[in-house]
């Protein structure tokens, strides 16, 4: 992952990095009120020989410094423990003060120092006060000679009354804020890092490229107003509509020597906006001067029909079955499109598309347009589109950007290769605003004139897309 990668990554994925530090700071302020909080209070016990003249005193000062630190160890032992919790009362118990007293010698003096933490400023004076005079004792019993007449070597004195400190030391609440701020943001970057690693979805039209062998035919950008006008061909200074101009150039210019085009417009999956492609590349062709037949050939969910706003009772299943001659059942649109529907929705429609009858039907009507636009299923679900591949010139591959994954589009090429069919090229649609080639989240059109259920309106839309989305949602349920 290059740094530009990584900077698109944190620009796409700033919600999840935003929401997750969030979150992570909620965590850190709960914590944070939920631990109780603490006050110390620090005291010193001076070890040192007697003062009477006689003894060596660097000797006697070598020897207290060196027993020091076995005072400080025995300090936190079972006895003193003991004896201090039963001066202080109030439930006090050594096991409860091992947690609450440290000891520790200064490096190169004579000072051990008693640290006591406790829930009130007062009651961590107190602990320290008595622990202070409970060592002064230890060191008392220990170094006093069976010979009361002699004076003890080492003797310990409280260097000072122990601190009174009014502010509480833990919890930290700048230092926790900051460590919660700093691990929100490390875990919100590193999980939008992990999320893009581990998303096989098609994002850039180098994914298109690797698979395929080709970039991508053309590229459909996001365009809000298709929501309320979703024949975007039909308007001829919308973006969405020289996306389709750029289209359909292509497509005649990948079969330079042929004056006739069928082509096989379908998708690897559902609610990849194959409908929605078919219908506006039928119309930029007829917009560009040539006669377009648009069969809808989705006879398990057809919805070019409501589209165009044309009827869908008489199409290829009237045709086919003889109650309407094809002059009859095809239909036109004040778009210059021609159009053939489904007709009666058949209980096999895998076994119409593959009769004699299918075929002779697609051989007539190459005779009689320029181009044969048809709308076909996706290829993963079901066989219906495989089967008309071997009938047609050429498939038109839709991807839906961000939401088609790589191993689908694989599968869809293998399967138009297993069939014997020809990919013309792939579509990239539901690009982002930023264009394709740019890692981010897609947001396009079709809005449910594809295949299966109704694309909902997602937390990665804007507010002006969200609403463009609920408004075609609301337009499909009231259809």
């Amino acid at each position: 992952m290059d740094l530009r990668h990584f900077l698109s990554v944190l620009r796409v994925r700033w919600r999840f990095i935003v929401t997750t530090i969030g979150l992570g700071m909620l965590v850190t302020v709960g914590f944070t009120l939920a631990v109780p909080p603490t006050f110390e209070s620090d005291a010193s016990v001076f070890i040192s020989p007697p003062n009477n003249g006689i003894q060596d005193s660097y000797g006697a000062s070598v020897t207290a410094s060196q027993r020091a630190q076995s005072y400080a160890n025995l300090a936190v032992g079972g006895d003193v423990l003991q004896q201090a919790a039963e001066r202080l009362g109030n439930g006090a118990t050594a096991a409860k003060l091992a947690e609450q007293v440290s000891t520790s010698v200064t490096t190169n003096t004579l000072l051990l120092q008693v640290n006591a933490r406790a829930d009130s400023a007062q009651e961590a004076q107190d602990i320290a006060t008595v622990m202070c005079d409970e060592i002064v004792r230890m060191v008392k019993n220990i170094e006093t000679p069976g010979d009361e007449a002699l004076s003890a070597p080492i003797i310990a004195r409280v260097a000072g009354k122990p601190t009174y400190n009014a502010k509480a030391v833990s919890p930290n609440i700048p230092l926790n804020i900051a460590t919660g701020l700093a691990l929100s943001i490390l875990a919100g970057i590193g999980g939008a890092v992990v999320r893009d690693l581990l998303d096989s979805s098609i994002k850039d039209t180098e994914d298109i490229e690797e698979i395929t062998g080709s970039s991508p035919m053309g590229t459909l950008p996001f365009d809000p107003a298709v929501a309320d006008h979703p024949l975007g061909g039909d308007d001829a200074g919308s973006p969405i509509s020289e996306a389709f101009r750029v289209l359909r150039t292509n497509l005649q210019f990948s079969s330079l020597d042929a004056k006739r085009q069928t082509i096989v417009v379908t998708s690897s999956v559902p609610n990849e906006g194959k409908t929605f492609v078919a219908t506006n590349l039928a119309i930029a062709m007829a917009k560009g001067g040539r006669s377009v037949l648009l069969i809808d050939a989705d006879m398990r969910n057809p919805n070019v029909a409501k589209l165009l706003g044309l009827e869908n009772s008489v199409g290829v299943i009237t045709v086919l079955l003889g109650r309407a001659s094809l002059e009859q059942a095809t239909q036109s649109h004040v778009s210059g499109v021609h159009f053939l529907a489904t007709g009666p929705q058949p209980p096999n429609p895998a076994e119409v598309l593959d009769t004699q009858a299918m075929r002779d039907l697609l051989g007539r009507v190459k005779e009689n347009y320029d181009v044969v636009i048809v709308d076909a299923p996706p290829l993963l679900p079901v066989a219906d589109a495989a089967i008309l591949l071997t009938e047609v010139d050429g498939t038109l591959l839709l991807t839906r950007y961000g939401s088609t994954h790589r191993e689908q589009l694989r599968l869809a090429v293998n399967r138009i290769e297993a069939v014997g069919g020809k990919l013309i090229g792939t579509v990239l649609n539901w690009t982002p605003k930023r264009g394709a080639g740019t890692y981010g989240y897609g947001y396009g059109y079709g809005y449910g004139y594809g295949y299966g259920s109704l694309p909902q309106p997602t937390a990665d839309m804007s507010r002006k897309e969200r609403k463009a989305a609920e408004r075609a949602a609301e337009g499909r349920r009231r259809r």
